[in-house]
């Protein structure tokens, strides 16, 4: 078992725990509660942890952990045929003047 993320927000640690569920991976979510016990215990153990049961998970789960954290590729860029101006993929219509994308 190797402990893949901790991080002071618990819903991100959800968050990332369905990613790593739904592609058959198996986890475990550490120091849930542990909230409670800030300054009893020193606030760096209390944090939440996301750990990943079996070992040779872990690599694939760093990916799946990076894909999620990486900002969203502008790859597909595309033109507005309307007024010119240059737009990231993810975008179905340009933001300068409101026309649709070419494919919609």
């Amino acid at each position: 078992m190797k402990r893949l993320l901790k991080d002071s927000s618990v819903a991100e640690l959800g968050l990332v725990r369905g990613l790593l569920e739904r592609a058959g991976i198996e986890c475990i979510t550490k120091n849930e509660q542990l909230a409670g016990a800030l300054g009893d215990i020193p606030f760096l153990e209390c944090e939440p942890e996301l750990w990943v049961l079996h070992d040779p998970d872990l690599p694939r789960a760093e990916e799946i952990l990076a894909a999620h954290r990486a900002p969203a590729i502008a790859a597909g860029r595309w033109r507005c045929s309307h007024c010119g101006e240059l737009i990231d993929g993810q975008f179905e219509a340009c933001w300068q003047c409101g026309t649709p994308d070419r494919d919609s």
